[in-house]
């Protein structure tokens, strides 16, 4: 990989999907390890699956239990999608015999994060069970809270400027949060990340997650 000066870190959403597997492999052959913000519901169907990714050095991230708009629910049930996630992720790294170096949690719907007193209550809730921002070096402009946004979504990159020299999204100063999700097909998932790697852009984990991950793998 060329040497480059910035930094991105690759959240996916809404996963683990059938072809999870196949995406992670893809990544390891590319040398990136990612966020995955997946569904309680997903991660019950695809277990072992997600055992292989936090093996390899992934993170298994907390994206609610059925992808509900937790705006559109009571702070109680809010709190169940988000506890009954985090007990699901818990037993996964139980059954891979990995630390669960982090606790991230991304909202499914993050528009609705106006809703200012609903939203004070879910982020109580994260803070209550040890979730956390990651560690980010252009943090102007991410929001407060005990969540993990982006800077650029797939949909940004579905508009061709965004790989443009001059102007472009990505190639604007300062790193990136890229989001994507594990409903995009294989074949445009891997078009996709080549497309990123060749803007120069160098793929990792948050420092302090990656040194805890890198100690795992070193006595498994």
């Amino acid at each position: 990989m060329l040497a480059v000066e910035r930094t991105a870190y690759l959240t996916i959403d809404e996963g683990p999907a059938e072809d999870f597997r196949k995406k992670v492999e893809y990544l390891n052959a590319k040398g990136i390890r990612a966020i995955w913000f997946c569904m309680g519901e997903a991660l019950e169907k695809f277990s072992e699956e997600a055992i292989f990714a936090i093996k390899a050095g992934h993170i298994i991230g907390n994206g609610s239990y059925d992808h509900t708009d937790l705006s559109a629910i009571s702070l109680h049930d809010a709190s169940e999608q988000i506890g009954q996630t985090d007990q699901i992720i818990n037993e996964l790294y139980a059954g891979a015999k990995a630390a669960r170096t982090a606790k991230l949690f991304r909202f499914p719907y993050m528009q609705h994060e106006v809703m200012v007193e609903h939203f004070a209550g879910i982020d109580r809730v994260l803070e209550e069970l040890g979730y956390s921002q990651i560690p980010f070096e252009n943090s102007a402009g991410m929001g407060a809270g005990h969540h993990v946004t982006f800077t650029c979504d797939t949909f940004d990159l579905g508009d061709a400027s965004a790989f443009s020299k001059e102007g472009g999204l990505l190639y604007a100063a300062g790193n990136h949060i890229i989001k994507l999700h594990d409903w995009i097909g294989l074949v445009p998932f891997q078009a996709l990340i080549d497309k990123l790697l060749s803007s120069g852009l160098g793929f990792g984990l948050p420092q302090e997650i990656d040194a805890a991950a890198d100690n795992h793998l070193a006595y498994t």
